[in-house]
């Protein structure tokens, strides 16, 4: 029993240190992080924090629209970026990057403001706000797309771009009702 017993143990020693091939390393991830390029960390964060106050501004529109079509709108915005600020965090995770936690302050401001309106002066300047900041992230995605180094965050940005662009020509098409 006791041959069974020393067996046992040793069989679960190597299993172990099977597993870990590489001691030290696995304990501490700053150890086995890849650099990433200054370009790819900069878009990162730039990018959660845009696609942040996105979803919180159509949060918003979504509570206090009276259009079913901005309401569907607001939706969708909500629903993508969702999406898409995952896959976000999901790269800058692996690649160790340190992101915001909330939009930054000049968003939280467009939302305080655009709180104070209601009804159709709301959806008109909810839909300006959008257009606005979806060609700006549209122009930081292309930019970063030709300066990244990273493929991960290349494939990223390649991927969401055409999304982008729907929101942006959604936005624009909205915007017409109230013109």
């Amino acid at each position: 029993m006791k041959n069974k017993f020393s067996a046992f143990i040793t069989i679960a020693i190597v299993f172990i240190a099977s597993c870990n091939g590489n001691p030290g390393k696995a304990d501490n991830p700053q150890q086995s992080a890849v650099p990433v390029d200054k370009e790819s960390n900069d878009f990162l964060v730039n990018a959660l924090h845009n696609g942040m106050a996105e979803a919180r501004l159509a949060e918003l529109a979504k509570e206090k629209t009276i259009s079913r079509k901005v309401k569907d709108y607001a939706g969708m915005i909500m629903n993508d970026h969702g999406i898409l600020n995952d896959q976000l965090k999901a790269v800058s995770s692996g690649l160790h990057i340190v992101l915001p936690s909330s939009p930054d302050k000049g968003m939280q401001t467009k939302l305080r403001s655009l709180n104070d309106h209601a009804g159709k002066d709301f959806d008109r300047i909810f839909l300006d706000i959008m257009i606005g900041d979806h060609e700006k992230v549209i122009r930081l995605f292309e930019h970063a797309s030709k300066k990244v180094n990273n493929a991960e965050v290349k494939t990223l940005i390649d991927n969401a771009l055409p999304q982008l662009n729907k929101h942006l020509d959604s936005a624009r098409a909205l915007i017409r009702m109230y013109k």
